[in-house]
């Protein structure tokens, strides 16, 4: 749909607040070191869903939605108080003060979006844009729900990266959702894990930071369905790595079609790659974190091919090794008394990487198996989970399919560099690039 003739306009804005004032004892929340060192950023998400068919009137039912929404995010926030709060330097003031919720009125149908996607207008149904400063001082969750003309629904959601990772996210959105739809399968939230694990420290100094290339990014969407991702894995098994994970694959081939976008953008010369994958700490522990933490609780590990090396396989065993590393050495650094000097080298070491222009880095996040899917409110699972626009080039970005067997890549690289990556064949074999929506049509 074109962005002259898509038109969201706010009907109104309201705080939502607590369904019951938080205690006395709980007014404070104090910040973990990884939550303080976190890039000043909102996540986003918007779950898509469609009307309900056998509504006799589309705009009650759509209404009627919305405040379910609104009264079952009060009772959330009960249990997760600290969204409602403000940041203040190294704590979050527990203050109720709560969540901007933003209903806003779509001038065409869901399926008008949905049948052929336009990555660039996302954001539009997002509350907030990405990278506001107000990630790091001012309101730590909105909320912003997109009303179509035939009663479907867009839930746009941004959180503060200063307090969360997709897990802590999924979770929240997961418990609101039981809550709105009735269910006793909520979740009771595990705030202060990560300050425990790795309290605040000062950070008056100058800290490393990691810079992006200053250039106009482009974003595409590739989805690998079950049957192409099986294929891929068993191309980049090796005596090895015998069983690469699908994320290993799809990964690995990415960041081999990234290779030659660069390679070809530059008249043939290979740059020294390096891929960053984050890594959720939670299970990694020993002993593993409770699954209910909530908190910037992620690290990360890099990989090189110095050589130019763009072998599926050899990438393939470099991930497995990375991961290795990362589980064996890295990890128990953390848990000793070396954590916070591991952490502030592993920054000035990325820092670096960063800003060197001889390289090409690259940055590769899951968000698969955090049941994004089973956001259920009481009118059924999503359609679609998505994310928004790219602001930053060189980030590989992985979520599930809504069959859970898939994978949905959204690939965000500098626009030269896109116009070969779209066309590289080798990623055409395996992945659909921008595909309609799956059952988007339905009732909408």
């Amino acid at each position: 749909m074109d962005t002259a003739e898509l038109r969201v306009e706010t009907v109104r804005t309201e705080a939502i607040k607590p369904s019951s004032p938080t205690p006395l004892h709980l007014k404070n929340l104090k910040l973990s070191l990884l939550d303080q060192m976190t890039p000043v950023a909102y996540i986003p998400l918007i779950f898509w869903y469609p009307a309900d068919g056998a509504a006799a009137d589309h705009v009650l039912e759509a209404q009627e939605r919305s405040r379910r929404l609104k009264e079952s995010l009060s009772q959330t926030l009960t249990r997760f108080y600290p969204f409602a709060g403000r940041i203040s330097n190294s704590l979050i003031e527990c203050n109720d003060q709560g969540v901007d919720c933003i209903e806003a009125r779509v001038n065409c149908l869901l399926q008008d979006v949905l049948k052929q996607p336009d990555v660039e207008l996302l954001s539009k149904f997002l509350p907030i844009e990405i990278q506001s400063s107000e990630a790091a001082t001012g309101r730590i969750l909105l909320v912003k729900i997109n009303l179509f003309e035939c009663g479907g629904m867009a839930i746009g959601v941004s959180i503060s990266h200063k307090i969360a990772d997709l897990c802590s996210f999924g979770m929240f959105i997961n418990s609101w959702a039981a809550t709105c739809r009735g269910s006793s399968e909520v979740v009771f939230p595990e705030f202060g894990c990560a300050a425990s694990f790795l309290p605040p420290t000062d950070l008056s100094f100058t800290m490393p930071s990691m810079e992006f290339k200053h250039q106009k990014a482009a974003l595409r969407r590739l989805v690998f369905d079950a049957s192409k991702i099986s294929m891929l894995k068993a191309r980049t098994a090796s005596p090895t790595v015998p069983q690469p994970t699908r994320i290993q694959a799809v990964a690995a081939l990415i960041w081999k079609c990234a290779i030659a976008a660069s390679t070809l953008n530059i008249g043939g010369f290979t740059k020294p790659s390096v891929l960053r994958q984050v890594v959720n700490l939670r299970n990694r522990m020993k002993p593993p974190l409770p699954k209910n933490s909530i908190g910037y609780l992620v690290s990360y590990f890099t990989v090189e091919t110095p050589n130019g090396e763009t072998e599926l396989q050899g990438l393939v065993k470099r991930l497995r090794d990375g991961i290795r590393e990362f589980s064996e050495n890295y990890v128990k650094k953390l848990q000793g008394s070396e954590a916070i000097s591991t952490i502030f080298e592993a920054a000035k070491e990325l820092g670096n990487l960063s800003k060197r222009d001889d390289l090409d880095l690259y940055h590769c996040i899951s968000w698969c198996r955090f049941d994004l899917y089973e956001a259920d409110f009481g009118w059924g699972k999503p359609v679609w989970v998505s994310v928004a626009s790219a602001v930053v080039p060189n980030i590989f970005l992985l979520m599930d399919t809504g069959d859970g067997e898939g994978i949905e890549a959204w690939v965000s690289l500098s626009e030269p560099e896109m116009a070969f990556f779209e066309r590289n064949e080798e990623l055409l074999a395996f992945a659909s690039v921008d595909p309609s929506i799956s059952g988007s049509v339905i009732h909408c």
